[in-house]
């Protein structure tokens, strides 16, 4: 039975091919060499097994999730944390050379999360240098070198505006469409641009968090063609679209219910941080609901 298995996994991982589509055209079939079948349901489990023994470093941390890798170390200055960072660069890369794994130096970056203003110190995976940046993008989140998140909103703005030009057909003040079909493509489509990761960006000082309400102001108004005098909040009440903020503190208040309730430990020591002295004046979550 083992050796009917293992010919059902082999021939699902070789002799596969793939070709790209553009504009309708298509190229060439080539064969993939290496990995998993994307999009495939057994491809996430076969990933895991292949990589479940990469090093552990004793003075880093090693955050994955599917092929997207954070390394990251704390230190009393950035020379110390950098060259902790190289140890496990180095022990990371000896491992991939064995699994044959290929590293992309070219989506790599290096960040110091710190309020001073520090001399970059060079990081080296593979023998090349490691570029340093004051944003850092994982898992969809735009990290800043001083978690403001002022970068992440203006990304996100600038998603949310090209988004609503393409719609603008759609819910703009000339769509014939009627209101309620417009709420729900703002609901479906715009909104969850700017919902992702609300209860980490959500924590943004006040003015930042007023970019993303400006750009549901606009949206909102020219979904039902609203004049100038019209308040905005009058608007967000007919509509029944809660504003930023408010979205903002009914999701902080589930997410802090979830930690609670919580099977890992890690997750539920966020919520053990009352009392601790703050060395950043950074807005916690429990506190967007209190």
């Amino acid at each position: 039975m083992l050796v009917h298995k293992i010919y059902i996994i082999g021939s699902y991982i070789t002799n596969r091919l793939f070709r790209v589509k553009q504009d309708g055209s298509y190229s060439e079939l080539k064969e993939i060499h290496a990995g998993v079948p994307q999009g495939s349901v057994l491809g996430p489990l076969l990933y895991v097994l292949y990589t479940c023994d990469i090093p552990q470093p004793r003075e880093a941390t090693i955050a994955t999730f599917a092929d997207d890798t954070a390394i990251l170390s704390v230190g009393d200055n950035a020379e110390a944390a950098t060259k902790k960072l190289q140890n496990a660069l180095e022990d990371i890369n000896t491992w991939t050379k064995i699994w044959k794994i290929k590293l992309n130096k070219n989506k790599s970056v290096h960040i110091d999360f710190t309020n001073k203003k520090n001399k970059p110190v060079q990081l080296v995976m593979s023998n090349c240098i490691i570029p340093y940046a004051n944003t850092a993008k994982y898992l969809g989140m735009n990290l800043d070198a001083k978690l403001r998140w002022k970068e992440h909103i203006k990304k996100k703005g600038e998603e949310i505006k090209i988004r609503t030009r393409e719609m603008n057909w759609l819910i703009g003040r000339k769509s014939k469409l009627p209101i309620h079909n417009k709420i729900l493509l703002y609901n479906q489509i715009i909104k969850p641009i700017w919902m992702y990761g609300i209860q980490l960006w959500g924590c943004a000082k006040k003015s930042n968090r007023c970019v993303i309400q400006r750009k549901q102001n606009n949206i909102l108004r020219c979904m039902v063609d609203a004049p100038w005098y019209v308040r905005n909040s009058i608007i967000h009440k007919d509509l029944g679209i809660p504003e930023v903020d408010e979205e903002i503190k009914k999701i902080a208040k589930r997410h802090d219910k979830r930690l609670q309730d919580h099977p890992n430990l890690e997750a539920r020591s966020i919520l053990q941080s009352y009392g601790f002295e703050r060395r950043l004046k950074r807005t916690k979550t429990f506190e967007l609901f209190e």
